[in-house]
């Protein structure tokens, strides 16, 4: 499938990506000494440090949407799509960040850049919130209470540029998204798909990729690992 050609065929590309280019954390080489926002931290190091084939399979999309009206939905915490040619300013990343700190506790919706605690994290020093006095961890789905106020701002940017698709000759690329939050990527695409008549839907994902009744007919599901879907793309 040539989906340079594809999406040069349409007006907005809208784009999901799944679980399947969150880099694993078994595959990283971790000090066991490390615990908490210390481990957290080496992570976000070994992510930005280290080219991988999520990294090469980025930057093949980013020449694929080079010029093109799009917006990405992204479920992956570990900010490796903002290392490639993308606008930032058209990505959303509802799961969290490694780039942001939060309360553990949310006694606030105050968000703190996580460089700005960089050498008191690399000295095992302990960060504590400046409101409550409890840790500050990352700001991700998955380390307890989650502040979603680190990404709400962007997601106001996503729903505009979303309401203006109806009507519009859109491609819908789901890439590797599965179950585990339906409700971000999975379903709320669907029912754009079948709301505008003007969509076409590819749905790429190794075991995950069939379609729904409602949206067959305009829907194409592509049984492959989507990374190396977009690898083995030629652009």
């Amino acid at each position: 499938m040539d989906l340079k050609n594809i999406v040069d065929e349409y007006e907005m590309i809208l784009v999901g990506v799944g679980e399947a280019f969150e880099e694993k954390m078994d595959s990283i080489k971790e000090n066991t000494k490390l615990s908490g926002l210390a481990l957290d931290y080496s992570r976000k190091l070994y992510f930005e440090n280290n080219f991988s084939r999520i990294d090469e399979a980025y930057e093949k999309l980013s020449k694929i949407l080079e010029n093109k009206n799009y917006f990405i939905v992204t479920l992956s915490r570990d900010d490796k799509i903002y290392k490639a040619q993308l606008q930032n300013n058209r990505i959303v990343a509802p799961c969290g960040t490694h780039n942001a700190l939060q309360c553990e506790e949310v006694c606030t919706k105050d968000i703190y850049p996580t460089e700005d605690y960089k050498e008191k994290i690399l000295k095992g020093e302990d960060i504590n919130c400046p409101n409550c006095g409890k840790p500050l961890v990352m700001n991700k789905i998955g380390i307890g209470k989650y502040s979603e106020e680190g990404y709400l701002s962007q997601w106001q940017l996503y729903t505009k540029w979303l309401q203006h698709t109806l009507n519009k000759k859109l491609l819908i690329l789901e890439l590797g998204v599965d179950m585990k939050y339906p409700s971000v990527i999975r379903w709320p695409f669907e029912k754009t798909c079948y709301i505008n008549a003007k969509a076409k839907f590819f749905r790429i994902n190794d075991y995950l990729y069939h379609m729904t009744e409602e949206i067959k007919e305009r829907g194409v599901g592509v049984k492959e690992d989507p990374v190396e879907f977009l690898r083995n793309q030629i652009v």
